[in-house]
């Protein structure tokens, strides 16, 4: 035997050798779209699917699945939830009821109404410490701001305080967080990856990067916690809202002083006076 044929049969060999130990099953992962409404979960869906078509209101909890071609020429297969966070206790169910020994949760935020983001981030911690006080189910966590584009008009000092808030909860909930624009081609390349990362364990090797000029990019592990008492202090300051006044039935409505109208109070004061009524 000559050395062709010989270095010839070692290839045969090896690929038979591979073919032989191939992987035949595929690997099942499951990832929870977690966020508020309209905050852009079905559009990162359609993004990793490379769909143009313009994405539709989702229900409180919507389903689909999505495949991948392993280098076994497998197609591994992930199972997309889309849950309003509302609705989160839907993911610990689902994870216990199926028996799931590890999952990823991608919490997506919309960094233009920002007035819920404290809540959304507390409620995904609470549901990081219950999954941990009562499963053994293993979570990788994600973030991802969307709306950057709209992000870049806030104020400096706006800016540096959702910044420092969404990598706090990054440290905590120990998963990665990026920001991104679903009309710019490289954060949206990052959210990709990101999102192949916790739907089929690929590689994100992307490097840190907290920049106010430029969006920001955190990878699992990259930065330190921090004073959260003062972040929350200072947030409260900075995006406060009215909070919701429930009215009552037997509320007067010209006694409501968000509908004066110097006119028709002049009127209406005279005509108690004619009346004789307080």
């Amino acid at each position: 035997m000559n050395k062709s044929e010989e270095l010839w049969n070692i290839v045969v060999k090896e690929g038979l050798n591979n073919y032989n130990n191939r992987k035949e099953q595929p690997e099942l992962q499951t990832l929870f779209l977690v966020g508020t409404p309209k905050s852009g979960k079905t559009t990162l869906i359609h993004a990793f699917l490379d769909k143009d078509d313009e994405p539709k209101a989702s229900l409180p909890v919507e389903y689909t699945y999505i495949r991948r071609t392993n280098k076994h020429m497998v197609k591994d297969i992930c199972y997309i939830w889309e849950v309003d966070i509302t609705n989160i206790t839907f993911v610990s169910q689902l994870t216990k009821s199926e028996g799931l020994e590890k999952i990823s949760l991608l919490l997506v935020i919309d960094l233009l109404h920002v007035q819920d983001l404290w809540n959304a981030f507390e409620t995904v911690e609470s549901f990081k410490k219950n999954m941990e006080a009562e499963t053994k189910t293993i979570v990788n966590f994600g973030i991802i701001g969307m709306k950057y584009d709209l992000f870049e008009d806030l104020t400096t000092e706006k800016k540096l305080i959702l910044c420092r808030i969404t990598k706090h909860y990054a440290t905590i909930l120990d998963g990665h967080l990026i920001f991104c624009a679903k009309k710019d081609r490289t954060t949206l390349k990052v959210a990709k990856d990101l999102f192949s990362h916790l739907a089929f364990t690929t590689k994100f090797s992307h490097q840190l990067r907290f920049d106010l000029s430029s969006p920001i990019i955190i990878p699992r592990g990259g930065e330190n916690k921090s004073e959260i008492n003062y972040l929350h202090h200072t947030f409260e300051t900075q995006f406060a809202h009215k909070p919701i006044v429930t009215k009552r039935d037997d509320d007067d409505p010209a006694e409501d002083l968000n509908y004066t109208n110097d006119v028709i109070d002049k009127r209406r004061e005279k005509c108690l006076e004619e009346s004789g009524k307080p």
